[in-house]
């Protein structure tokens, strides 16, 4: 049984919502480098000395921040993945996290802009995306075994393959000449088609002739507009 949490812990607690909410929308509206930790401490009503005690840096908050909020939907993708082919499997997962940075588009431009240049060994991004594509493999050995892709495909390989298709298009659609949401849907789902369909046993079929919704957000709770098209439900 869980204890109830003191007064100093709900304390604690209230502090650190405030702070990473503040970070999100300072981050979100000025960037990350026009960001200083004093205005997000004034932001979240606390001291700039009180910030340190919860995120040394802003590096700090902005991973914090981003292993949160895609933690999150990553996880919930994968545990309401459709019964489908790999293709329509891997639009899931990729489309939750689209329609994560379609809510925030500024804050989306500072994760890709810099994340992958924090220091990593103690921040544990890398740690996330070795957990994202491992999942992606499990994907890929699971189509193998259904027969969808050739025996002989590296699952690892592909699994970065597959996720550097996702990241060039939304690096696309975030840029300083940025391509439209249809642009980047379209894209993408042409991309991995023709990616996981040269390395195919036999085509599978697919619903997929299309990126089935356009993703504006995550719907119910643990399913992206990609999924609740394919199952039935929504659409437009």
């Amino acid at each position: 049984m869980n204890a109830v949490p003191t007064r100093v812990e709900r304390g604690k607690r209230d502090k650190l919502e405030r702070i990473k909410r503040a970070a999100r929308k300072l981050f979100g509206r000025k960037g990350f480098e026009a960001t200083t930790t004093r205005e997000i401490a004034a932001a979240a009503d606390i001291g700039a000395g009180t910030l340190f005690l919860y995120a040394g840096t802003k590096e700090d908050l902005l991973v914090l921040i981003f292993r949160e909020e895609i933690g999150r939907v990553v996880n919930d993708a994968f545990a309401t993945m459709p019964r489908r082919p790999l293709l329509d499997q891997v639009l899931h997962l990729f489309g939750a996290m689209i329609a994560l940075h379609e809510r925030d588009r500024g804050l989306a431009r500072v994760f890709v802009r810099e994340l992958p240049f924090v220091a990593d060994r103690r921040h544990g991004v890398a740690e996330m995306m070795t957990t994202i594509l491992a999942g992606i493999a499990v994907l890929i050995e699971n189509a193998k075994e259904r027969g969808e892709l050739r025996p002989d495909v590296p699952a690892t390989h592909l699994a970065n393959s597959l996720f550097g298709l996702y990241f060039f298009q939304l690096q696309r659609w975030l840029g300083g000449d940025p391509i439209s949401s249809e642009q980047r849907d379209d894209g993408l789902l042409a991309a991995l088609k023709l990616q996981l369909e040269g390395l195919g046993n036999r085509r599978p079929k697919s619903r997929s002739s299309k990126i089935p919704y356009r993703v504006r957000g995550l719907g119910r709770l643990g399913e992206s507009p990609i999924s609740a098209k394919l199952n039935g439900r929504g659409g437009r």
